[in-house]
């Protein structure tokens, strides 16, 4: 992939995430008299948020903001703008924390700093990826892009030695990504065309040195690998399916060709917290989601409608970046327009 397309897929990707975080923001939540609220005085422009053993990271423009989660008093600001070492090159793409560190993505790069927010060190990454790139053991795995002939990309699974050569592909193709829009010619602008808004779900999460493949293609299907990756195990269940309304179809289209699908994906997103893996679906009641929370292994421990954000139907593992889980309650951030300033709600 030259270095043209390479920026065209990531000012394509950062658009559709723009455009996917508005609207998740925009969305109404759930908030009563269960909820905590936290008010984030220094925050102007969030984009992702990850809750760690009572510390708030959150992504704000290029500053990497910590919280602390009790008090809600703000512990450190780190990271810039800037192609200096602990400087962003971009609004940075991903953060996924580790018992001793965060690793944060930029473009072509990930950054590690110290669950503290002071920098550590950074590296180069071996290619553009889909997903975050994260250390696994002594190794790290990623979902190098694949550009397909019609202009769609997918993703390979790949493990990476500590010099990030490639050890091995462990997981195939995930679900395919649809092709840029066609350049703008002589002034034009393409034909509006048919867009799908539901898309199957596919992400990954690296806990206590596994990685937990997920891909709704199968249904609520989570493969289980090693730091080599070699499977494990798989976890599988069948749920009831949801039909897919006229609604979730936008008129207007000027992103990408589909065909229109019947149902939903048999799950929307997934996280892990305190060896509890919590899987948010579809299924809605009284503006709340459905979440299947499961052991390491897959057995299931409870069910109840709990998920108070409106998934992003379009871009699935997007929603990722924005709620997180600890201590078995969801957290995440929304805009309170009376007040004119950014909550964490806690519930």
């Amino acid at each position: 992939m030259s270095g043209a397309e390479r920026i065209r897929f990531r000012v394509f990707f950062a658009c559709v995430f723009a455009f996917a975080s508005l609207a998740f923001l925009m969305s109404s939540s759930v908030s009563d008299s269960r909820t905590r609220i936290i008010q984030l005085q220094e925050v102007k422009n969030p984009s992702k948020i990850r809750v760690e053993k009572g510390r708030i990271y959150i992504v704000d423009g290029y500053d990497l903001i910590i919280y602390d989660l009790s008090s809600g008093r703000m512990l450190r600001k780190s990271g810039k703008r800037g192609q200096g070492p602990g400087e962003f090159t971009y609004i940075p793409e991903s953060i996924n924390v580790f018992p001793d560190r965060l690793v944060v993505g930029d473009m072509q790069k990930i950054l590690f700093f110290s669950p503290e927010g002071e920098f550590i060190d950074q590296m180069r990454l071996p290619g553009l990826m889909r997903y975050a790139f994260l250390p696994v053991g002594s190794n790290y795995v990623g979902f190098p892009v694949r550009r397909q002939d019609d202009g769609s990309s997918t993703a390979i699974g790949c493990i990476y030695d500590s010099n990030l050569k490639l050890i091995k592909q462990f997981y195939d193709a995930t679900p395919t990504f649809p092709a840029p829009p066609p350049s703008r010619r002589d002034g034009a602008i393409a034909a509006g065309r048919n867009v799908l808004t539901i898309r199957d779900y596919a992400d990954f999460l690296v806990y206590d040195n596994r990685i937990y493949v997920a891909d709704s293609r199968k249904g609520l299907y989570i493969s289980v690998f090693n730091e080599h990756g070699d499977r494990l195990y798989e976890i599988s269940h069948k749920i009831p399916s949801i039909k897919v309304s006229k609604k979730y179809r936008d008129p207007s289209g000027r992103i990408y060709d589909d065909a229109t699908r019947a149902i939903f994906p048999a799950f929307i997103n997934f996280r892990i917290d305190a060896e509890r893996i919590y899987v948010i679906t579809p299924d809605q009641k009284e503006g709340l989601y459905k979440v299947i929370v499961m052991d390491l292994k897959g057995q299931i421990l409870d069910e109840a409608y709990r998920f108070p954000l409106r998934p992003n139907f379009s871009v699935p593992h997007l929603t990722a970046s924005l709620y997180d889980i600890e201590d078995d309650k969801f957290i995440w951030y929304a805009y309170n327009d009376a007040k004119e300033i950014y909550e964490i709600h806690i519930r």
